[in-house]
């Protein structure tokens, strides 16, 4: 496991990575460019294995602000990107939080992870370290708008569709969740604390097969923090709980392995679309 900093090392990023496949894309990608990455690793959420895909790596339990900071000064890193998922649940046992991350709570002018991911960015610039746009390391991988897929929506999917933009757009500026699900122009499941793969589950339990998954960023989304991502492991939840069209929210949501996650949406016959905000 690489721990030990070189005598001289290019320009340091820090991932502060939860649990999913984008950090992993995003630490090959900042190697590639030669970037020195440390992974700060959230306990019980992120994949140990990213250990072998760092400069550095250790693991920090969540609410630990307090060491948060003091890692990435003694490391001597100015900017960081957050990477991969973790829910809202967290914030309902806070017996583990530091001392930092309950100042961070009283300030926040609410509750919800984007006010809380906000003062946390800002917590950190106070110590010189910036946050990065989520896509910094991986543009080509923002979804472009229109059908990606070489099935394109039907007239049904079209307004499943568009029950589900108006519907997911309200959850996501009052940050709730990004995800709706609609069938026949009827909202069926809408997303809260449990993510989007049990959105998807408990729609799929409530209405059976022929689901559209609708994701969109919140109107002022900060692309520093928790921009929508979509990989190969999401395709697996879509087949197996019958969703036949996902529309995603074109240049505000990632897509990894992209070549792959096309393939196999095409050879499962569903429809993957970007549309616009």
């Amino acid at each position: 496991m690489p721990s030990a900093l070189p005598t001289q090392t290019p320009d340091r990023l820090a991932i502060i990575a939860g649990s999913g496949r984008f950090p992993f894309h995003v630490a090959d990608a900042a190697k590639r460019q030669g970037w020195f990455v440390s992974i700060l690793a959230i306990q019980e959420w992120a994949d140990p294995s990213l250990a072998s895909h760092a400069d550095a790596y250790e693991e920090i339990a969540i609410g630990q602000i307090g060491r948060l900071i003091s890692r990435l000064k003694a490391q001597d890193i100015r900017q960081a990107i957050l990477a991969g998922k973790v829910t809202k649940a967290v914030l309902l046992n806070r017996a583990a939080f530091d001392l930092e991350a309950i100042g961070l709570l009283f300030k926040a002018r609410d509750l919800s992870v984007s006010a809380l991911l906000k003062a946390i960015g800002q917590r950190l610039a106070q110590e010189g370290i910036t946050l990065l746009d989520s896509s910094t390391f991986l543009p080509s991988s923002l979804c472009p708008e229109g059908a990606l897929t070489a099935r394109r929506p039907t007239e049904s999917e079209q307004a499943d569709i568009d029950v589900g933009r108006q519907a997911a757009r309200a959850l996501a500026s009052v940050d709730v969740g990004q995800t709706v699900v609609v069938k026949g122009r009827v909202v069926v499941a809408v997303e809260a604390l449990e993510g989007t793969d049990a959105t998807i589950q408990r729609a799929h339990a409530i209405a059976g097969d022929g689901l559209v998954v609708v994701k969109m960023a919140s109107p002022n989304q900060d692309r520093r923090l928790d921009l929508p991502v979509v990989g190969t492991d999401t395709l697996d939840t879509l087949r197996r709980h019958g969703v036949t069209c996902l529309a995603v929210e074109a240049s505000a949501t990632i897509l990894l392995d992209r070549d792959t996650l096309l393939a196999s949406a095409n050879a499962a016959g569903l429809c993957l679309i970007g549309i616009a905000s």
